[in-house]
């Protein structure tokens, strides 16, 4: 099922993907591409950040294929561009968890 371009849902599963990404190395590869570099060692917690953080991507681009293979920088201008600045809340991120 994709998700409209410009939509809120857009809005939170693009935003929710940024957060994820933050301080991970496997957010430089483009989006739905991403993958665990073996060669990059990670403490328990960050291995289990980075798998779930793999799986989203992957799970994220199939809803957002217009978006599918661009780099975060792009990603992180187009959410900037089109909803500005502010993030998702946590509390707005619970609509899409469920």
């Amino acid at each position: 099922m994709s998700i409209s371009p410009g939509s809120d849902e857009e809005r939170l599963l693009l935003g929710k993907w940024i957060k994820m990404g933050n301080n991970l190395i496997v957010a430089t590869f483009p989006f739905g591409d991403s993958l665990i570099d073996p060669k990059v060692k990670r403490d328990e917690e960050t291995a289990k950040r980075a798998e779930e953080y793999v799986q989203f991507d992957h799970e994220s681009a199939e809803k957002l294929p217009h978006l599918k293979g661009k780099f975060r920088y792009a990603l992180e201008t187009y959410f900037r561009d089109t909803w500005g600045a502010t993030l998702p809340t946590d509390e707005e991120l619970k609509k899409i968890d469920g």
